[in-house]
């Protein structure tokens, strides 16, 4: 006698999903692998990077926003509809502009020159790192190759953009006193751009993935390009943040900038901050320790600045009656160090703080 087995349970990846179930498998990729949880977004947004690890971003990330159009055209040339060639075109006119000057690239430009880049070496491309250029040029050949389903379908991580845009430009423009809302103009037209785009290219994929080869399809599709933006910040990472060597070929620190002029450091309205002079905290900025992070900030009107034990030891020190040779003498004599050597240090910080409007005399 043969024995009745109940018959397995069908393989999940094999049911057709319905279109929320698609749409909530699809925001699920997101969310599980969107850039956003990148560590490099967290030192970026938290304000953990140097000048120079931001400008090293702000170059490669060009090349990606350069891209952009070059990618939205290959897949416009793809469709046979009017009706989606009209709307998919709107992408290319958000990047390139109606006219020179105008447009999302244009804005990332003045975004790279806001942190210090000659415009025509991000123009360039030189000094990208290697692995950027790669990936980016791996979604553009994707969207020529794939199906039209799959290009729309990657396209989709603009559902999850609005969420790292408002993370980005507070996050920045709270830690990082060389940042303005100027250089980050770019952004702004992407806080509505990106969900537009998104709608569209949802409402696409949910009606043209009707069987459980194509949602797979597009799901593969929209983890590919989580994929890109995931391998470009690994880049970073390891190029500009983890213990290693920068490429031969990559950007170096220096390469590729505007001369700046000469720092004329403004205290109390006139002059540098010099031996004789009396420094003190604006009002309104104040050290104190932080308990949760167990170490001393200075805190000022909308931003924060971490204090390493230097800088704890002289601020300590500034109360608006001794004068920055008073203070050197006193760490001469706690550090059994030469106030003229102590001096010259702490006037370089003063200074650094005078820029950012921390100090004063």
């Amino acid at each position: 006698m043969t024995a009745a087995f109940p018959t397995p349970a069908a393989d999940e990846s094999q049911r057709l999903l319905s279109p929320e179930e698609l749409e909530a498998a699809l925001r699920d990729i997101g969310a599980r692998r969107y850039h956003n949880l990148h560590p490099f977004h967290r030192l970026l947004h938290d304000g953990k990077l140097n000048k120079d690890q931001v400008r090293a971003w702000a170059l490669n990330r060009y090349y990606y926003q350069a891209m952009i159009p070059v990618k939205d055209a290959a897949v416009l040339a793809r469709m046979t509809e009017a009706s989606l060639r009209r709307v998919w075109r709107q992408r290319i006119v958000d990047h390139d502009g109606d006219h020179p000057g105008d447009g999302g690239i244009e804005r990332w430009l003045k975004l790279a020159e806001g942190v210090g880049f000659a415009r025509d070496y991000v123009l360039s491309t030189q000094g990208i790192l290697s692995a950027t250029r790669f990936s980016v040029d791996a979604y553009v050949h994707f969207v020529s190759e794939r199906s039209l389903l799959e290009a729309i379908a990657s396209s989709l991580t603009e559902m999850f953009s609005p969420t790292i845009i408002s993370e980005r430009v507070a996050g920045m423009l709270k830690n990082y006193d060389f940042i303005t809302k100027d250089t980050l103009a770019y952004f702004d037209k992407r806080l509505t751009q990106a969900p537009r785009d998104a709608d569209f290219a949802l409402d696409y994929v949910k009606r043209h993935a009707t069987t459980p080869a194509l949602q797979r399809q597009a799901m593969a599709a929209l983890t590919f390009k989580c994929n890109v933006l995931w391998t470009q910040l690994d880049a970073l990472y390891f190029a500009y943040v983890a213990p290693g060597m920068i490429p031969p070929d990559a950007w170096t620190p220096g390469t590729g900038l505007v001369a700046e002029a000469p720092a004329v450091v403004q205290a109390a309205g006139t002059g540098r901050i010099e031996a004789g002079h009396v420094p003190r905290l604006p009002r309104g900025v104040r050290m104190r320790f932080d308990e949760t992070r167990q170490k001393h900030v200075l805190l000022a009107p909308e931003r924060t600045f971490d204090l390493d034990d230097n800088a704890v030891a002289v601020l300590s020190l500034v109360d608006g009656q001794r004068s920055v040779a008073d203070i050197a003498v006193l760490l001469g004599q706690t550090y059994a160090a030469d106030p003229k050597v102590i001096e010259a240090d702490i006037l370089v910080m003063l200074n650094d703080l005078a820029t950012k409007r921390v100090l004063e005399r």
